[in-house]
């Protein structure tokens, strides 16, 4: 008699080993600790298993929680726990590197700062920065202490005002050194810059020194004087002396004889009288005009 039977096929699955970068995250630091220094690095780890399984591992890849509740502040090297790192089943991880992993541990420290706005380049020729502002003018930072106590203020990112005269508003970031957070939700400040026209000093000689309201026919010594003058630098470099300032001495109501008499000086608007050289002058009243 033949005896017939169904042969099925043994199915086998093929066994590979590869090698994937498992990240880390820290948990469990103890309040007032922070991390030092650069993110931790990747764990290297060597797994073996069926493929589908790896396949599935690399699209799915772990990652490792390391446990900071025992470190304190200085350098701790912590012990990477294989069988912490979760695996699927059928994977098995054949090597670990590094077998530690190193962090650096400070204290928490939070302070309240001023935030200085800072500028760069240089306005328009005849103007110059009369003061700025930040909106908050405080913010509270917070880091590593080591870093976090050597800071006393921190700036704007440089604000450009190259050719700029009129003041205006931007909003900006703050520039923070390594390691310094804002503890607040936002490092964005709203920054003021205001702007004056730059003041210059000269001094113009010669300006002649003119009687006023008389009949009489008179005489002014000296008939010149020297005028120091304060004011913006676009007004006082295009100030044109004889046309523009006015120097006399009221002669009213004075009878023929000699005086001695201030001048009144009139000035462009603003600008200031700084200094005057004489003071005082000697008027003489000769005679009746004809």
């Amino acid at each position: 008699m033949l005896l017939l039977c169904s042969l099925k096929p043994v199915q086998s699955s093929s066994v590979n080993e590869i090698e994937i970068l498992i990240p880390v995250d820290p948990y469990k630091l103890p309040d007032g600790l922070t991390l030092v220094g650069p993110a931790l690095k990747e764990i290297e780890v060597r797994v073996k298993g069926p493929v589908s399984v790896l396949d599935d591992l690399k699209r799915n890849e772990p990652r490792y929680k390391l446990d900071l509740s025992g470190v304190a502040v200085g350098m701790e090297s912590i012990a990477i726990n294989p069988d912490l790192i979760p695996m699927p089943a059928g994977a098995k991880i054949t090597r670990v590197n590094p077998a530690y992993l190193t962090v650096k541990v400070d204290r928490l420290l939070k302070k309240q700062v001023p935030v200085t706005v800072a500028v760069s380049g240089e306005p328009a020729g005849s103007y110059s920065i009369n003061g700025t502002l930040a909106k908050p003018a405080t913010m509270l930072i917070c880091g590593p202490e080591t870093s976090v106590g050597l800071v006393d203020e921190i700036f704007t990112k440089p604000i450009d005002v190259s050719t700029r005269s009129e003041s205006f508003k931007k909003e900006i970031a703050v520039d923070l050194a390594e390691g310094v957070e804002i503890c607040s939700s936002s490092n964005i400040v709203l920054a003021e810059v205001y702007f004056a026209a730059k003041v210059s000093t000269k001094r113009f000689a010669g300006i002649l020194v003119q009687g006023k309201n008389t009949l009489y026919e008179f005489d002014i010594s000296p008939g010149t004087l020297t005028l120091e003058i304060k004011g913006p630098l676009n007004i006082i470099n295009n100030l044109q002396p004889q046309k523009d300032i006015h120097v006399f001495v009221e002669l009213e109501n004075l009878k023929p004889g000699v005086y001695v008499r201030r001048a009144a000086i009139s000035l462009p608007v603003k600008t200031t009288l700084v200094h005057v050289e004489p003071e005082l002058f000697t008027v003489k009243i000769i005679g009746e005009k004809p």
